[in-house]
């Protein structure tokens, strides 16, 4: 039993290390894309991104951890072999509904140009039946370096394909749509290559001969496919929201198009930020749950209390910290990633989403702890509902400055409702002193490293480098320091941090 626990915990880290390479390729590559083809050039890839995203985390792991929970207690090929067939039956479907509708779709976007990129987009779907029932095959069989395997391979050829959309667009004159359209056509051709690595491992036989104890829960899976996905495609649903309102609003209040395009281009550098901040959230909050999960089930009520309380408190000062940081670092952060300072406001209020979100992921996975899948849906459609109106107020009004408030204040009703939810759920010790705490860490940090910034000013790329590395590691160091002077976390709360056990020690030698 050891063994087998100690291989699940091994594949849990290979999957988990995979995906922060992945995620970091995703943050990182739209920095060259952006400076060689411009906001104009991003704009015309992030468009269309929010589509082609959806279907690789349909396959990647909303529908394998939806099949893996309701194939738990039997896993035969033919059950695998059913779940296949339905799957890509309905990702078919999906690809030919957004391949006819593409033009309407681009029309309701405020650019027609966009056409070609969407139905090549539309292609992703092609593959969630393969890799998303092949990958729950492995994963439910507690060996996650396939799916590990097949996930980096699908981002590299990816990447390399953006790369030589980039090298086209500069060789060979191409327009930025064209480019979108190889570096979005990049995706498509690496979930082939994940799917022919699967394929030429046969994991399970074809066949709908073999008897099943149990039918498959359809409803069941479906519900649990849109759970799975929540906390995942948040982001992106935002984004799917700013595609069809953004040029149709700016255009409407008499921004002219090419401008409005830039406009929405400088807003989409934002995502590459935040997800640089939900990496690191994201990897040290989620650390928690599996113990959570287990204390609940052998209902060891002292660590269920500990855990819950640990894995909030983690969450919120690593996220607040990470979204903090970023709004203060950010003339560095634009001026060295993205060229020049342009709509620093509208970039510094989207970081707050980095707090928002986090908080949101891990209310949704305590959520699921306790099988509240209900208060998710809830949320989710008030916070989408409060997104669309927040748009279609606050753009004419603002433009671009709303839709970066309208974003953090409709994320932040979703993780109000969820979080009021999880506080009637779960018994939360001390959080109103965590939270004072907490804002009087954030001010020492924003004082230092406004200060640094102050005293080394910015004239262009080395220097902005050179002023960020500084600012960025005091800042890292003033928040360290506060949060042990001010007891900002217990000993065994310490402990679930970066480098908690050094900090821990500290800490107890401190006390003698």
């Amino acid at each position: 039993m050891k063994t087998k626990s100690k291989t699940a915990f091994n594949g849990v880290v290979v999957l988990t290390a995979a995906l922060i390479i992945i995620k970091i390729l995703s943050a990182l590559y739209r920095v060259p894309y952006q400076n060689i083809l411009g906001d104009s050039g991003l704009y015309a890839y992030q468009q269309v991104y929010p589509l082609l995203a959806l279907g690789g985390i349909l396959s990647a792991t909303a529908i394998p951890s939806a099949i893996t929970q309701i194939f738990e207690a039997e896993r035969s090929s033919a059950r695998y072999t059913r779940m296949l067939l339905v799957v890509q039956t309905l990702g078919i479907s999906l690809f030919i509904i957004c391949f006819i509708c593409a033009p309407w779709l681009t029309r309701l976007m405020g650019d027609p140009s966009l056409t070609t990129i969407l139905r090549v987009a539309s292609a992703s779907f092609l593959f969630i039946g393969i890799l998303g029932v092949c990958r729950a095959y492995y994963q439910s069989a507690q060996n996650m370096n396939p799916p590990a395997i097949s996930q980096v391979i699908e981002q590299l050829i990816r990447v390399s394909i953006i790369f030589i959309a980039i090298g086209c667009f500069v060789k060979q004159d191409w327009t930025v749509y064209q480019a979108a359209t190889l570096s979005i056509g990049g995706s498509v051709i690496g979930a082939l290559g994940a799917s022919i690595f699967f394929i030429s491992r046969r994991p399970f036989k074809l066949t709908l001969a073999e008897e099943t104890r149990t039918p498959i829960e359809w409803r069941h899976f479906f519900l649990a496919v849109v759970i799975f996905s929540v906390s995942q495609i948040l982001v992106l649903l935002w984004q799917i929201v700013d595609s069809f309102t953004v040029i149709r609003l700016l255009k409407a209040v008499g921004v002219p198009f090419k401008e409005a395009i830039e406009q929405k281009g400088i807003f989409d550098r934002g995502p590459s930020f935040i997800q640089m901040g939900l990496i690191i959230t994201t990897t040290f909050s989620f650390v928690l749950l599996p113990l959570l999960s287990k204390a609940v089930r052998e209902e060891a009520h002292h660590l269920v209390s500990r855990y819950i309380n640990a894995s909030l408190k983690v969450t919120i000062l690593i996220s607040t910290a990470a979204g903090v940081g970023l709004v203060n670092l950010m003339p560095s952060l634009n001026i060295v990633f993205f060229e020049n300072n342009s709509l620093p406001g509208t970039l510094s209020v989207f970081m707050l989403t980095v707090i928002c979100v986090s908080l949101i992921m891990m209310d949704i996975a305590l959520l699921q702890v306790k099988q509240q899948e209900k208060t998710v849906l809830i949320g989710l459609g008030v916070g989408l509902c409060s997104k669309i109106i927040g748009n279609l107020v606050l753009i004419p009004m603002i433009h671009t400055l709303g839709l970066s408030v309208s974003t953090v204040l409709s994320l932040a009703i979703f993780a109000g409702i969820l979080h009021r939810k999880v506080m009637q759920l779960y018994p939360l010790h001390r959080m109103k002193a965590f939270v004072g705490k907490l804002i009087l860490v954030m001010i020492g940090m924003t004082i230092v490293v406004q200060v640094l910034m102050f005293c080394f000013p910015i004239h262009g790329r080395i220097s902005g480098l050179i002023t960020l590395i500084i600012s960025a590691l005091a800042g890292i160091i003033t928040t360290v320091i506060l949060v042990v002077k001010l007891r900002l976390l217990s000993y065994k709360e310490v402990k679930h941090l970066p480098f908690g056990d050094k900090l821990y020690q500290y800490k107890r030698g401190r006390r003698r």
